[in-house]
């Protein structure tokens, strides 16, 4: 493919490209998947326009029912999401500009208004339209080649279970591609030296680095399993000093997010089964679960276009009555939600909004990132035609 051709496919050049196309990673997103788009509460009768991998989709209520379609009416192209819901009850919507009525479940055109009652083009024209759930207090579309698989087979168990877990959503877009973020991850090392500013972990001893990265595949092509073995938390650089520098104030005992040693023998795995602390999964998320087992993290990247990824920090606390719910919600919004997903989020959006595309050249920290991109590339899902393909290409 030449050079032009490339970029205007995906908005970004051959350098941006290189590192991920070796291993078919694509720029908007891996297909035949469910993402989240957004909070359930943001989506109401009055259409509300999203993009997802660089789709144009419209969502709407009515009679109690979600809907998805294309957002573009093929009459004369008009955004669908500028129109409205005319017919109660009837779970259709209709376009601005000449009246013509799709069926939501459908995308099947019922009514073109301006043509009058009898119009033979009725039925002979359909938008798309997209699987849809609401669950967790989102919004999840399917954007595919292929039939929807259940929601459930894309969810961590800590956002599937609502009957276990509860969940408390932030959500924040970031000016970058979705695999900057991802890449972000799995465990590429960036966190003892970003992060060491955070609230959460300023008073606490420094994060290991240095670390010997390993990875072990999850079942039922999920994902991988990040962990790192061997790390220091302080070294002497010649010419420079010691790194960190100034060290005296952080004498907190290891805790939350700072306490990432001995998960093998932790109330996680022996109570509850939970084999490992962070896992990185398709389509583009990372669960960073916590040494009780009583909380769990889930941060999805959905690929909007390009150039445009929203961020989705999904926190999951196990349900143990309703005094403690009470008592992890308000400690969600007087600390964490500040601490976390404001502040210690804000530091990985400066980063990854602040890369510059271009020949790579990895280290040591990057295993996991290596180890991500194959994996992905590898077992992403994809409609029967394209997996065939895949592997004849393999062959």
């Amino acid at each position: 493919m030449a050079r032009n051709d490339t970029m205007a496919q995906t908005g970004l050049d051959d350098a941006a490209e290189a590192p991920y196309r070796r291993f078919n990673i694509p720029a908007n997103g891996f297909r035949n998947y469910w993402n989240p788009i957004l909070p359930a509460a943001e989506v109401g009768r009055k259409p509300k326009p999203v993009r997802l991998l660089n789709e144009d989709i419209v969502l709407f209520r009515d009679a109690g029912k979600l809907f998805a379609l294309e957002d573009r009416c093929p009459h004369r192209g008009m955004k669908l999401s500028l129109g409205s819901c005319d017919y109660a009850g009837s779970g259709t919507i209709s376009c601005p500009y000449h009246g013509w009525t799709f069926d939501g479940a459908s995308g099947q055109l019922v009514a073109a208004l301006m043509d009058g009652p009898d119009s033979p083009i009725v039925r002979k024209v359909a938008v798309k339209s997209y699987p849809v759930r609401e669950h967790a207090g989102l919004i999840w579309v399917f954007v595919g080649d292929m039939a929807p698989v259940p929601l459930e087979d894309d969810l961590p168990e800590f956002i599937a279970d609502q009957v276990t877990f509860f969940s408390i959503v932030r959500y924040c877009d970031y000016k970058a591609n979705w695999r900057w973020l991802v890449d972000n991850w799995p465990h590429d090392h960036h966190g003892p030296y970003v992060h060491r500013t955070s609230p959460e972990l300023l008073f606490q001893p420094m994060l290991p680095f240095g670390m010997t990265v390993t990875t072990t595949p999850l079942p039922n092509d999920k994902g991988i399993a990040v962990d790192g073995v061997n790390g220091i938390t302080s070294g002497d650089y010649a010419g420079l000093g010691t790194f960190p520098r100034n060290n005296w104030w952080r004498c907190m005992t290891p805790a939350g997010r700072g306490k990432t040693e001995g998960f093998e023998t932790s109330a996680a795995r022996r109570r509850y089964g939970i084999q490992h602390q962070f896992e990185t999964r398709l389509p583009g998320m990372v669960v960073v679960g916590r040494q009780s087992g009583e909380y769990c993290l889930v941060q999805w990247a959905t690929p909007i276009d390009e150039t445009t990824t929203r961020c989705f920090n999904i926190n999951n606390w196990r349900r143990h009555g309703t005094l403690r719910g009470l008592y992890d919600r308000a400690h969600y919004y007087l600390w964490r939600g500040w601490a976390h997903d404001g502040t210690f989020s804000g530091q990985d959006k400066r980063m990854v909004e602040g890369l510059v595309p271009g020949p790579e050249r990895l280290s040591k920290t990057d295993a996991g990132v290596i180890a991500w991109r194959k994996y992905a590339g590898a077992h992403a899902r994809r409609a029967p035609e394209q997996d065939s393909l895949r592997h004849r290409g393999a062959a």
